[in-house]
Order: structure tokens, then C-alpha cells, then sequence
């Protein structure tokens, strides 16, 4: 009995107890005035390897060459049609525009729609943080830049839908990231003054900062080479999430 209190002790110092379901708040600071707002891909799943394969089998049909996973990993972040034409453009390729283009984008989302959550994974300790979020009263919801059709049953598929009470997706609003827009209408609709953004990307950060809200950026995301993230404030884990979230919220308060 003497090491059981001894081990909660020593977590509640560190600032949560890690129970059978997640982590459980003792002694951080509440934050029922924020909204977190993640983004999806690079962030909350690691969805590079259908990513891959569903972008070599639309390059396969059009005469081109597979690309690595590792240089995939780089051109994620804006959906769709942008992956397809940087996965054109690194075989000296231009997109094309117009209904040619369209068919090209409606055909990949339809094949990767059947394979969404083949090899796709949840990243280490999200489901604990959100749960430990949660607990101190953070409303939770998702922006990313993949269509509704896309983005709903990849949230599904990975068991993570309940958790979020806002999802919007590149196609929910006039604009997507890295405009404000979404990220302004997630903080109205949950009547949340203060907000984050956890993402992985230059979009998401640009997306923070013109909505004037504090971004965190995930190491081992999918914008891990962009120099233009040398800047900007990283987490390594999940595990360090809701500690750094309350320290980069209390400031813009």
C-alpha cells in the first residue's frame, strides 16, 4: 500500500496519473475557455503508407514511376489535388488542369477511399492525451485539408470520431488552411475564446497565426524538413501535449 501512494504521489508531482483507460488529470490547470484543434494526417494518424500507395497507383496508370513513402511524407499537408501534382512534379510532370484534372483527383480519392486504413496507424499516446484534455474540460475538434469523404471515415476507421466536437474538412467552409476561417468557425461554434492548433505543417502554422492563435508542431509529422518550421514551437510525444498546451495558452490569455 506504502508504494502505491508513493507512485501516485510521484506522478501528481509530474502532473498526471496514468490510469487503465489514459491519462487522468491531478493537477493541471483547467481549460474549459480553449478549444484544441488538430490536424489529421502527419498529426493525429500516421496515414503516409495508404497515402503512398494510393498516389503510386494513380502515378502507375498514368505511365509514371512509384515514389519513396519518405519523399511522400513531404508533400502531405494541402490535399488531394496538391499531392497528386507534387507527385507529377517530381517526375517532371505538370498536373493537368481542367476536367482532366478533376477525373485524375476523383479517381485517386475513390481508390484511396477502399484502402483509407489499411496500414494507417494512430500515433503513440494520442487516445491518453485526449482523453487527459477531456478531463480538464478543453473542447477537442479536428481541422484538416482532405475532403469530408475522406476525412470522416479515416476518423472512424481509427477510433478516434467521438473525441471531437467540431470536424471540418478542406470542403466543410469557403476556405480551408491556411486560411483562418475554419479555425475562427471552430473557436464560434464551440463558444471557446481562447484555441491551439496542433499540427505538422507549415499550413497549419500559417493557419495559427493569421487566426492569432498559439501553434504546436509535431516532430515527427510530415513537415519535419521544411526550414520554415526551424521556428516554431515543437512536442516530441503525445505525452508532453497537454502540459504544452497550457503553457502556450496561458500567454494569449
Amino acid at each position: 500500500m506504502a508504494f502505491f501512494l508513493d507512485s501516485v504521489a510521484s506522478q501528481a508531482v509530474n502532473g498526471c496519473y496514468a490510469g487503465e483507460t489514459g491519462a487522468k488529470s491531478i493537477l493541471m490547470k483547467e481549460l474549459h475557455d480553449c478549444v484544441c484543434i488538430f490536424d489529421l494526417d502527419g498529426t493525429l494518424v500516421d496515414s503516409a503508407p495508404d497515402l503512398t500507395a494510393a498516389l503510386n497507383r494513380a502515378l502507375l496508370r498514368e505511365g509514371m514511376q512509384e515514389i519513396d513513402e519518405t519523399q511522400v511524407r513531404g508533400l502531405v499537408g494541402e490535399g488531394a489535388r496538391a499531392l497528386l501534382t507534387r507527385g507529377f512534379a517530381m517526375q517532371d510532370r505538370t498536373f493537368p488542369d481542367g476536367p482532366a484534372g478533376d477525373r485524375l483527383v476523383l479517381e485517386y480519392i475513390e481508390d484511396y477511399a477502399q484502402h483509407i486504413f489499411d496500414r494507417s496507424e494512430v500515433f503513440p499516446g494520442v487516445l491518453g492525451a485526449l482523453e487527459q484534455l477531456q478531463g480538464i474540460g478543453a473542447a477537442l475538434a479536428v481541422c484538416t485539408n482532405k475532403t469530408e469523404r475522406l476525412s470522416e471515415p479515416l476518423l472512424r476507421e481509427a477510433g478516434l470520431t467521438s473525441y471531437f466536437s467540431e470536424i471540418l474538412s478542406a470542403d466543410s467552409l469557403a476556405e480551408k488552411k491556411p486560411s483562418p476561417l475554419p479555425l475562427k468557425t471552430i473557436m464560434e461554434r464551440t463558444a471557446r475564446p481562447k484555441a491551439i492548433m496542433v499540427g505538422d505543417t507549415a499550413t497549419d502554422l500559417k493557419a495559427a497565426e493569421a487566426a492569432d492563435i498559439p501553434c504546436l508542431i509535431a516532430t515527427f509529422g510530415y513537415g519535419a524538413d521544411d526550414p520554415s518550421l526551424s521556428k516554431a514551437t515543437t512536442f516530441d510525444s503525445f505525452k508532453q501535449l497537454p502540459l504544452l498546451i497550457q503553457e502556450q495558452v496561458e500567454p494569449h490569455a
